[in-house]
């Protein structure tokens, strides 16, 4: 078998970004998170409570949720959605899957997120040690969306 050294050298993460910006341009984007609407009932916006969880606030630690399951999930979702691209799969169809995957990694994340803990106040308020599930409405109302391409 004869190599050909002079043939360019493809980088796999250039390839991979190329057909990322090729599916945003072509078909639009995914966005996965909360979106404004769904309150508590004491009137609180649900959008406000996961930010103040995520990010922390003067009263509440930062647990951080949204970024970690990204990170976790990220390159079994870009694989996924690129081979379901490959194997015929309709775009949007592909998009909408990798919607569903990230909205569960997070779900997840909230789920599995033990640290840092409630304090013994909080636990004996709420019955459970979960930090960041009290009534799951939080929980419940991580959601995705498509976007169309931007024109």
């Amino acid at each position: 078998m004869q190599l050909d050294i002079n043939s360019p050298k493809i980088n796999k993460d250039d390839l991979l970004n190329a057909v990322l910006n090729k599916l945003k341009l072509q078909f639009g984007s995914v966005e996965v998170g909360f979106f404004v609407g769904t309150k508590y009932k004491g009137g609180k916006d649900v959008t406000t409570v996961a930010r103040d969880n995520d990010q922390g606030t003067k009263r509440i630690p930062q647990r951080e949720f949204m970024l970690p399951a990204s990170i976790k999930s990220s390159n079994k979702i870009i694989n996924t959605t690129v081979n379901n691209i490959a194997n015929g799969m309709d775009e949007s169809q592909a998009l909408s899957k990798a919607g569903i995957m990230l909205k569960n990694a997070i779900q997840r994340e909230i789920t599995n997120l033990k640290e840092p803990p409630n304090a013994e106040s909080t636990i004996f308020k709420k019955g459970s040690s979960n930090p960041l599930i009290d009534t799951g409405l939080m929980r419940s109302k991580v959601e995705w969306k498509l976007r169309p391409p931007k024109q």
